[in-house]
C-alpha cells in the first residue's frame, strides 16, 4: 500500500473515490457494447442459417403436390354456387356435346333456364323473386342484350347465376354461314366475360329453337353444346295469364325438366315466385342447369 501512496500522494479513500466512478463507467461501456454487438452478430448467424434452408431445394412427393393441388382447389371452391365446383368443359365432353333436351331424371330435380334476347324492364322482378327463394338459374344471354344491360348482367353474376350463350343479336342459325355462327357467339362471349368474368362454354341456346344438324354440328365444334327445352312455358305470348303458365308448368313438368323462360316476360316476374313455391311442394328441387346435368358432381 506504500507504493500506492508513493504513487499517488493522496490516501487511500481518495484514490478509490477517483477509480470507483471511472470502473464503474468502463464497465457500463463494455456491457452496452456487448449488448449492442452480440444480437446482431446472433441475428446474421441465424439470418443466414435461415437463408440457407430456404434457398435449399425443397422435393415433395407427387402425393403430396396432389394433395396440395386438392386443398388449393377446394379452398377456392368453398363458397362459390353449386354450379361453379363443376369443370362445365369436362362435363359437356363426358356428354359428347351435341344437343341436350333434358336432363338427368334419376332425382326429382328441374332447372330454370332464361333467354334474355330482348328487353329487361321485368328482370329486376325476376332476379328478386329468384333472390328470394335462394334459387340460382342459367341465363342465356346475347350479345346486345349484355350491351345495353351491363349492369342487369353483372348483378346476374353477383347474385351466382350462371350463363349460356344465346347468339350475339338473335338471328335464326339455319338461315346463316358458318363464319356469322363463329362471329355471332365469339362476340357474346367477349361480352359477357369483359363484364363478368365468367364464361358462356360450353352452353348454347339456338334462337327460336331453329337449328338442324348442320348449324348443331358447328355450334360443338366451336365448344358448345346445343340447349334446347323440355317445358316452354310460353311466357313470351302476351295473352298468357300467371295462372296460365303455373299451371302448364306443373300440368307437364318431369325429372330432369329444362324449363324455358324469358326475362322480359311480365308474367314470369310476377308468377315465379309462385312457379318455385309449386315445384317444391310438388317435391322438386329447382337448381341450375349444369347441376341438372351432373348432379352427383353439384353436390
Amino acid at each position: 500500500m506504500g507504493s500506492i501512496s508513493f504513487l499517488f500522494p493522496m490516501t487511500q479513500t481518495k484514490v478509490w473515490r477517483v477509480l470507483l466512478p471511472v470502473t464503474v463507467v468502463v464497465v457500463f461501456l463494455l456491457v452496452v457494447c456487448l449488448a449492442g454487438c452480440s444480437p446482431a452478430g446472433s441475428d446474421d448467424s441465424s439470418l443466414q442459417g435461415r437463408q440457407g434452408v430456404l434457398s435449399s431445394p425443397v422435393t415433395l412427393s407427387p402425393e403430396r403436390v396432389a394433395e396440395i393441388r386438392a386443398g388449393v382447389v377446394e379452398s377456392v371452391r368453398v363458397g362459390l354456387p353449386a354450379w361453379r365446383r363443376v369443370d362445365r368443359v369436362a362435363l359437356a365432353q363426358s356428354l359428347g356435346y351435341g344437343e341436350v333436351t333434358r336432363g338427368n331424371t334419376s332425382a326429382n330435380r328441374v332447372a330454370l333456364t332464361f333467354d334474355a334476347g330482348s328487353g329487361a324492364e321485368h328482370t329486376p322482378a325476376i332476379l328478386d323473386a329468384l333472390e328470394a327463394a335462394g334459387v340460382k338459374a342459367t341465363f342465356f344471354i346475347t350479345g346486345q342484350f349484355a350491351e345495353s344491360f351491363p349492369d342487369m348482367v353483372r348483378r346476374m353474376a353477383a347474385d351466382g347465376h350462371e350463363f349460356g350463350n344465346h347468339s350475339y343479336n338473335h338471328p335464326r342459325f339455319t338461315d346463316i354461314s358458318a363464319a356469322e355462327i363463329r362471329s355471332q357467339i365469339a362476340r357474346t362471349e367477349a361480352k359477357v366475360m369483359e363484364l363478368t368474368g365468367i364464361s358462356t362454354v360450353p352452353y348454347f341456346r339456338f334462337p327460336y329453337g331453329a337449328r338442324n344438324a348442320r348449324v348443331i354440328r358447328q355450334v360443338n365444334d366451336l365448344s358448345y353444346m346445343s340447349i334446347y327445352w323440355t317445358v316452354d312455358i310460353l311466357d313470351w305470348m302476351p295473352d298468357r295469364t300467371c295462372e296460365q303458365i303455373r299451371s302448364r308448368v306443373m300440368s307437364n313438368v318431369c325429372p330432369g325438366a329444362i324449363l324455358l323462360m324469358h326475362c322480359n316476360s311480365p308474367q314470369a316476374g310476377q308468377a315465379l315466385g309462385s312457379i318455385i313455391e309449386d315445384l317444391r311442394a310438388a317435391g322438386y328441387e329447382v337448381i341450375t342447369l349444369t347441376e341438372l346435368l351432373a348432379p352427383g358432381e353439384a353436390d
